[in-house]
């Protein structure tokens, strides 16, 4: 009896352990960072294995891999691979509209004056790309004819290339969006008043982790809904975890790079249906199939809408936020 005890208790702290992935050095990535850093995951009692997987295409991969349980994959990436069968989902929408910053090369003045010129994204169909996609259209430039597009790598490799021109500018986000402003780059648009909506950065898992351990992804959650909270009670341990991560001391780069999360996360992770139709109504384009399927495929407000429904988000505001 004593035995069975302990292989059930083994069995359970087992279960109990997942691997979740963040993708960017980016302040829109920090509720991650906080969730296991300020003991959150403990919390809610999950033994997690925060790793860094640069962008959301490779991080994608490694979901459906079975390498990650978790991660920040974006809504881009979700749409596509399940076009192609996969059953990624997003369970909770921490960003939904692109927020990024494009910086260019100070000859640079407009989004016009890049036609003929590269630009850099972190890797095809990562959200660097839709979004910067996005606003060439806007401004009647046809991406890659009219401005080549290249693949780069993470933030900081991407600053690098704008400082040696290799590229002429590419979306970015705090705090290496304030880095490149240092270097003497320019900031050209401001992704948030072009009114593009995206699931930015997104609670992503598959629908078979869901159905399995539904427990632990709703843990995960309430998680982040500590964490968020956490950011704007505690914002001077919140500095400290930013900089641990992103390796930025300099208290201007930290401020900046604060506002910007609290400018974009959401306080509940709700999925606006909108910032991934925008992905559907693109993929349309090029693959057919897009047009056949529901938005409602790609996302799962439930998890999110119990907790709603518990009072779990007013119950750390003192309301419903």
């Amino acid at each position: 009896m004593v035995l069975c005890v302990t292989f059930l208790v083994l069995r359970s702290a087992e279960a109990q352990k997942l691997r979740v992935a963040w993708t960017a050095v980016s302040a829109l990535n920090a509720p991650y960072w906080i969730m296991k850093d300020g003991g959150f995951f403990k919390q809610e009692g999950l033994d997690v294995d925060l790793v860094y997987i640069p962008s959301s295409t490779v991080v994608a991969s490694a979901m459906l891999a079975g390498e990650a349980a978790i991660s920040t994959a974006n809504s881009q990436v979700v749409v596509d691979s399940g076009l192609q069968g996969s059953d990624l989902v997003i369970i909770g929408g921490v960003v939904n509209v692109a927020a990024f910053y494009i910086m260019a090369v100070p000859e640079i003045k407009s989004v016009q004056d890049l036609k003929g010129k590269p630009v850099g994204i972190t890797r095809f169909s990562a959200s660097t790309d839709f979004s910067l996609r996005m606003l060439l259209k806007k401004y009647g430039l046809e991406p890659v004819r009219d401005v080549p597009i290249l693949q780069i790598g993470g933030m900081p490799e991407i600053a690098a290339a704008l400082s040696k021109k290799t590229i002429y500018a590419a979306p970015m986000s705090y705090p290496m969006g304030y880095v490149a402003q240092q270097a003497g780059m320019k900031l050209i648009s401001n992704l948030a008043k072009e009114d593009i909506p995206f699931v930015h950065v997104a609670i992503t898992t598959t629908r078979r982790f869901m159905q399995e351990h539904r427990n632990q992804a709703k843990a995960v959650v309430r998680a982040y809904g500590r964490a968020i909270h956490f950011m704007h009670t505690k914002k001077e341990d919140f500095k400290k975890i930013m900089s641990r991560y992103t390796k930025v001391n300099d208290p201007g780069m930290l401020d900046g790079s604060i506002q910007y999360a609290y400018d974009f996360l959401e306080k509940i992770p709700l999925v606006k249906p909108a910032a991934i139709q925008v992905n559907l109504d693109e993929a349309a384009q090029r693959n057919p199939k897009a047009k056949q399927v529901k938005v409602e495929q790609f996302y799962d407000n439930s998890i999110v809408q119990e907790l709603i429904n518990e009072g779990f988000f007013a119950s750390l505001w003192g309301k419903n936020p």
